[in-house]
C-alpha cells in the first residue's frame, strides 16, 4: 500500500501543469467570448465602470453567482428584463468558459452585499426594463419615470409600505410587485442615494 502513495503523488504532480494549462486556456477563451459579446454594456476587467450604467461589471457578477448559476444563465437565458440584454445562444463549453472567466474576476462565491448594492440589484432585476434606475440614464419605457424623479416627488421612506404590500398604478403594463421587508430596506437605501444626488 505504501508504494502506491508515492506513485499517486507523482501522477498528480505530473498532471498539474497540464491542468493549469487547460484552466488558462479556458479563461482565455472565456475572456475572448466576453470581449466579443459583452463589452458593449459590461465592464469585464478587474476595475472600472460598465459602459451601460445598468449593466453590472463582471467582477460584481462574480460576487453574486456561483459557477452552476452562471453556466445555467448563459445556457438557458439570463433572468433580466432589460431590452438591451440580448438573447444569445452558447454551447455548454462556451458557457463554462464564460463562467470561469467571470468567476476569475471575483471571489467566485456569493457574498452578502451592503443594502445599497442589494437595492440596486433588486431594482435592476425588477424595474430597469421600464424605468431608469440610476442618476442620469433615460427610462427604456418613455412613460415610466426615472427613479431619480420619483424620489424628488416621494421620500423613499414613504414608499416602504407600497413596496411591501405591492405598488398599484393606474396602467396595466405596470406589474404589481411586493417585496420582503429586507428587500424593502435595501431598495429604500438605494433610492436614498438617488435623492442625495
Amino acid at each position: 500500500m505504501k508504494p502506491l502513495l508515492p506513485l499517486l503523488a507523482a501522477l498528480f504532480l505530473a498532471s498539474a501543469p497540464a491542468l493549469a494549462q487547460d484552466e488558462a486556456a479556458k479563461l482565455a477563451e472565456g475572456k475572448r467570448l466576453a470581449e466579443i459579446n459583452c463589452t458593449k454594456c459590461h465592464n469585464i476587467e478587474a476595475e472600472g465602470e460598465s459602459p451601460l450604467t445598468d449593466a453590472p461589471p463582471f467582477r460584481e457578477i462574480a460576487k453574486n453567482y456561483d459557477e452552476m448559476e452562471l453556466v445555467d444563465g448563459f445556457m438557458e437565458g439570463l433572468a433580466v428584463r432589460h431590452p438591451l440584454m440580448p438573447d444569445w445562444d452558447v454551447t455548454e463549453p462556451q458557457a463554462e468558459e464564460l463562467a470561469a472567466f467571470v468567476l476569475s474576476l471575483g471571489s467566485g462565491a456569493k457574498t452578502a452585499s451592503d443594502p445599497v448594492v442589494q437595492g440596486f440589484d433588486l431594482l435592476r432585476a425588477n424595474c430597469a426594463g421600464c424605468h431608469a434606475i440610476d442618476a442620469d440614464s433615460r427610462s427604456p419605457e418613455t412613460k415610466a419615470p426615472p427613479f431619480r424623479d420619483v424620489v424628488k416627488r416621494y421620500d423613499p421612506s414613504a414608499l416602504e409600505e407600497a413596496l411591501a404590500e405591492g405598488i398599484v398604478t393606474g396602467h396595466e403594463q405596470m406589474p404589481q410587485f411586493a417585496f420582503e421587508p429586507e428587500q424593502v430596506t435595501a431598495i429604500v437605501a438605494y433610492l436614498d442615494t438617488l435623492k442625495a444626488q
